[in-house]
């Protein structure tokens, strides 16, 4: 049995639910263990909430939430920094802040990163790789757990994509849910929206599990002009499901300027298909969310049988 070397704490939330299967793979490989924080509820959201200043969006501080929880537990905690993944493109700025917030707000704990900004020349491998000879000094080592980390990550991907299309052959409705992972897979935010469509009946499929690459490129019909990489994704996503369900979810967490946005212009394109925006905020409430949800979802039920189709 190989000795693990640390403990690294992957707080669930922001680009967790994107690369959880990277980072653990890598670290796995380097015989570094990973801790993750438990599901969202609302104590850790109270947390954050007293960490963040007011203005702060709120799946950051659900972040600064999970990394409190994770103090005392591990050896180092991972907050990578993403700037930019394109060279005309870039993240939001909670990506590019999301340390330094952290940093200087939560003491006692040992934050680690890795810097992404590939417009300047930074890239994921060369940085999870610096990152890795941290723990193992081998660098032919660490560049196979990052080619491993990395293979595991796509076929994790290509397996999710083919399981949300199996979805879409399915008889009944379908709604599409657009929104960011961290949003929709959050235990508090998003999963009690998921939850309730799918006790009316209907079929979910997510935006966030769409092809990546296919998304960025579809959704340059609805924009060529949005700079958000991961926004531009949904667009994409949007593009791609849009003939193929019956209604169409946009969950945005507030104050987010780019959803906004994304959602505005997405608004003025679907013309064709019944769409509802649901803005969360950190005073939300699953009863009024169960009505409204309700309610879209009778009125697509009855346009599927004023149209012919099967409910």
């Amino acid at each position: 049995m190989n000795r693990l070397i640390a403990t690294v704490g992957l707080p669930r939330s922001l680009l967790f639910y994107k690369y959880r299967v990277l980072w653990a793979t890598f670290f796995e490989q380097l015989d570094v263990a990973t801790v993750e924080s438990p599901p969202s509820n609302r104590a850790i959201l109270e947390r954050g909430i007293d960490l963040a200043v007011d203005e702060t969006c709120l799946p950051l501080k659900m972040f600064l939430g999970h990394v409190e929880t994770l103090r005392d537990k591990v050896d180092h905690i991972l907050v990578p920094r993403v700037v930019t993944l394109t060279k005309r493109e870039t993240a939001c700025v909670k990506f590019w802040a999301s340390f330094d917030v952290a940093r200087n707000v939560i003491e006692g704990v040992d934050l680690i990163e890795y810097n992404v900004d590939v417009a300047n020349g930074i890239h994921e491998r060369d940085e999870l790789c610096r990152l890795g000879r941290r723990f193992v000094d081998d660098k032919r080592r660490v560049r196979r757990a990052y080619d491993v980390a990395h293979a595991a990550y796509r076929e994790h991907a290509h397996r999710i994509a083919g399981e949300q299309d199996a979805i879409l052959d399915r008889p009944g409705a379908k709604v599409l849910v657009v929104g960011h992972g961290y949003n929709l897979h959050d235990e508090l935010l998003g999963k009690p929206l998921i939850r309730i469509l799918e006790q009316q009946g209907v079929h979910v499929v997510c935006s966030e599990l769409a092809d990546t690459h296919l998304a960025r490129k579809l959704a340059a019909r609805i924009s060529t002009d949005i700079p958000w990489t991961y926004n531009k994704e949904l667009l994409g996503s949007v593009e791609l499901y849009r003939e193929r369900v019956d209604g169409i979810v946009f969950l945005v967490t507030f104050p987010c300027g780019p959803d906004s946005l994304m959602t505005e212009l997405c608004m003025r394109r679907l013309k064709d298909v019944p769409a509802i925006t649901i803005v969360l905020d950190e005073l939300q409430g699953e009863a009024g969310l169960k009505t409204r949800l309700e309610s879209f979802v009778d009125l697509l039920k009855a346009g599927k049988r004023a149209g012919g189709g099967a409910a």
